[in-house]
């Protein structure tokens, strides 16, 4: 039977007047007064208020809407749709768990955008609560910078039963505006110039002068233009020649002097960068008793100022590299799921080496965490599963790997939802009970066992099935001694003994051709030693061979991929809990503690004199970081890639050339060279003087509306100030792939192009690069 009923549905609250005072243009560089008054308040209830300030145009370009509690509140809605079903209750409860709906977890849908750093100081404030006075009024200091645009005021009110909202524009000018245009970014090299232009808005007219001027030795600045005579309502315009030098932030500062002598200063900021990719060495050798080495800036010959990094490390953690690898994964540039999980996961337990290293103290390696955190749960679909740039399910083994960071990291005292973790868990469950048979693999059944045993949520019986029946079946060592972590965590140790001893054997039976084979589970016979060594440690396992594991873990003549670097660091936090102190004299000082120093190239340096003085020989490592200053050639290993430019109508052209406001399409094409697969990553910089065409108004570069293009499908592009970026998924049975996107000619000058990159993310020995060049842009 249906049964139909009316309702009268009223609000229960009350909506507020808000209005906000303010002039219609202010100065900048000077506090405003903003006054607020509000009217209909309950009477005895306490209202408070919220006022942001925020830059129009910022808020143009994000289509921003003003907050608006009265339409939330009191607006009118569809009313809610409820789907249910009986089947979920005929699961069993021990193994499943009931489905439910969620929203959200949008993030990173679409377009990625990152924009240029700021070159002058936003304009965005927040006030905070305020509390409202009895006569319904309240006073708000907006500390406005030196900028010139439109600002928007939103208010926000509120007192128990009552809410409202009010926005109004405000002008913030100068009384003579000056504009300053510069390149989003400059490469140590190259020449252009900044644009000023001078209107006239109100105030005195007459002579002025106009300054630029910088302290930085970052760039070298041409002539300020000579003194200037502005009329009424005039305008003027000059160009200043600008060479980058080195690598880092230069300040500028643009100074106006007006006609009765008041000065308007302007602070600026234009980004040196070296966007060449960075090359990696790392060197181990040993100091006996009474040698001595000297830590200096000879470590960075060969590479380029402002980009090296050298980390030095000596005692138990030097011997895997924890200080190095710590940096390698922090400076990773994508930020996949499993890349953000990758950076955690050592984070969890070696704050002191990261802090040691360069990378925060205790609080901010905290927050580090605590964003991790974040960042993974916006990717999380509503089942409960994980994808790997956005909100999606399908990835069995990325689930068990996060939902494994997660845990552990709410076992180390950090805030996770209880809700996502909760999702997160009951995903694995279902999937455990839904997987289907198998003859070889099992690599993500295994590690979701032992993360749900971890939390006392695996049915023992499943264990000991998979242990007993399909032992033999498991494809990966990683994934043998996985279940083994999870029949030791149930007390199970006789079992798990023998899926450790297994996964040895498999470890002992590979080959060096076996790593060229595109695994799903993000894995190496590397990642899958340091696996089997932390597991087994953690298990208390002594039927594996520890030392040989930790020889073969420690190897220094291998790029890592992210796994194989997380995994490392969770081994040496397995083996070494307590670091002895390394028994080293530093320019004539004891150490305590283990040791760790980390110099950069971007300042003099001073150098440090080290002895051993243990009366033992000590072991020493050092990992060097930084762009070279001579780039490589083009070449690669397993692949090849070509950088190709064309006009919108397919025509080739040279692609050193350009005029400014010039359009042209970008095509990059990766030929594989052996049937390997992969995931890929392609990575195309950007010369300073050009810039990506507005994917907002042009979806992907509307590369799909060029007929004679037939481009391959991404897994995920980003499009970025400096570079565009292309994940891949390529299997090893396809053939070349072609991306491509529309760029234009922004700013006048003669600027470095880096090389393009192709790289398999977890076999980094698969690597390829085009050559480096130089594109002029004309006026």
């Amino acid at each position: 039977a249906l049964g139909l009923a009316h309702a009268r549905i009223e609000p229960v609250g009350k909506q507020l007047r808000v209005a906000i005072d303010a002039p219609e243009i202010a100065r900048p560089r000077q506090p405003q007064q903003i006054r607020l008054n509000v009217d209909g308040a309950p009477v005895g209830e306490a209202v408070w208020l919220t006022l942001a300030a925020v830059d129009q145009g910022i808020l143009n370009l994000t289509g921003f809407e003003s907050p608006d509690p009265a339409g939330y509140y009191f607006g009118q809605r569809r009313l809610g749709v409820e789907m249910r079903d009986v089947y979920g209750r005929l699961i069993d409860g021990m193994n499943g768990a009931m489905g439910v709906v969620r929203s959200g977890g949008d993030a990173g849908a679409g377009l990625r955008m990152q924009s240029p750093p700021p070159t002058q100081k936003l304009m965005a404030s927040f006030s905070g609560p305020v509390e409202v006075g009895p006569d319904g009024a309240a006073t708000v200091t907006v500390d406005l910078p030196a900028f010139n645009g439109a600002v928007r005021l939103m208010a926000v009110a509120w007192s128990q039963s009552a809410v409202g909202q009010a926005e109004a524009e405000m002008l913030v000018r100068d009384p003579v505006v000056v504009t300053a245009s510069l390149p989003h970014f400059l490469a140590p090299g190259d020449t252009a110039r900044i644009r000023l232009e001078v209107a006239h808005a109100d105030g005195p007219a007459g002579e002025m002068r106009l300054d630029l001027s910088s302290a930085s030795p970052r760039i070298t600045l041409g002539a300020s233009p000579a003194p200037f005579t502005l009329a009424p309502g005039g305008k003027a315009r000059f160009d200043i020649p600008v060479t980058a030098e080195t690598v880092g932030n230069a300040t500028l500062t643009a100074t106006l002097t007006l006609a009765d002598g008041t000065e308007l200063a302007q602070p600026l900021v234009l980004p040196v960068r070296a966007n060449d990719p960075a090359v990696a060495e790392t060197r181990r050798f040993s100091l006996a008793t009474g040698d001595t080495f000297r830590f200096t800036a000879d470590v960075f010959a060969g590479l380029r100022p402002g980009t090296g990094r050298a980390v030095l490390s000596a005692g138990p953690l030097a011997r895997f590299d924890a200080p190095g690898l710590l940096t390698a994964l922090d400076r990773f540039p994508y930020g996949c799921t499993e890349q953000i999980a990758s950076q955690t996961l050592p984070l969890l337990y070696l704050s002191s080496v990261a802090k040691a290293a360069g990378l925060g103290d205790g609080p901010q390696v905290a927050a580090r965490i605590e964003s991790a955190i974040s960042r993974m749960l916006a990717r999380q679909a509503p089942n409960g599963a994980f994808g790997l740039w956005r909100a999606e399910a399908g990835d069995f083994w990325l689930d068990a790997y996060v939902t494994d960071v997660l845990t552990r990291a709410r076992a180390e005292g950090h805030a996770v939802p209880e809700r996502a973790l909760r999702l997160a868990l009951d995903n694995l469950r279902n999937r455990i009970a839904y997987a289907p048979d198998f003859d070889t693999g099992g690599e993500d059944i295994a590690y979701a066992l032992m993360v749900l045993a971890r939390e006392g949520a695996a049915a023992m019986g499943d264990l000991r099935y998979y242990a007993d029946v399909k032992g033999d079946a498991f494809a990966t060592p990683l994934a043998a001694a996985q279940l083994g972590a999870a029949l030791a965590m149930y007390g199970d140790q006789l079992r798990a003994d023998a899926m450790f001893a297994r996964a040895a054997r498999m470890l002992a039976a590979r080959t060096d051709t076996d790593d060229r084979v595109w695994r799903a589970d993000y894995g190496t016979d590397l990642r899958d030693a340091a696996g089997l060594l932390t597991l087994a440690a953690e298990a208390g396992s002594t039927v594996i061979d520890r030392q040989a594991l930790a020889a073969r873990v420690a190897r220094t003549d291998t790029r890592r991929s992210t796994q194989e670097s997380a995994w490392t660091l969770l081994s040496a936090h397995a083996l070494i809990k307590a670091p002895e102190t390394s028994g080293l004299r530093v320019n004539g000082a004891p150490v305590d503690g283990p040791f760790v120093r980390v110099l950069q190239n971007d300042a003099p340096v001073a150098g440090l004199t080290i002895t051993s003085a243990g009366g033992q020989t000590t072991d020493i490592t050092l990992t060097t970081t930084g762009v070279p200053e001579v780039p490589p050639p083009a070449g690669g290993s397993g692949y090849s890639i070509d950088r190709r430019y064309y006009t919108m109508d397919g025509d080739a052209i040279g692609g050193d050339r350009f005029r400014v406001g010039d359009r042209f399409v970008t095509v990059i094409e990766v030929i594989p060279h052996e049937a390997i697969g992969g995931r890929l990553i392609i990575d195309d910089p950007l010369p300073a003087g050009i810039e990506i065409d507005n994917p907002n108004l042009l979806r992907s570069g509307d590369v799909g509306a060029l007929g004679w293009l037939d481009p391959s499908d991404a897994e995920h592009a980003e499009f970025r100030s400096d570079r565009f970026i292309a994940a891949i998924n390529h299997g090893s049975s396809e053939g070349r792939i072609v991306l491509a996107y529309i760029a234009r000619a922004v700013t006048p000058g003669a600027f470095h192009h880096p090389a393009a990159s192709v790289e398999d993310m977890y076999r980094p020995q698969y690597r390829a690069r085009t050559a480096t060049g130089r594109v002029t842009v004309a006026k």
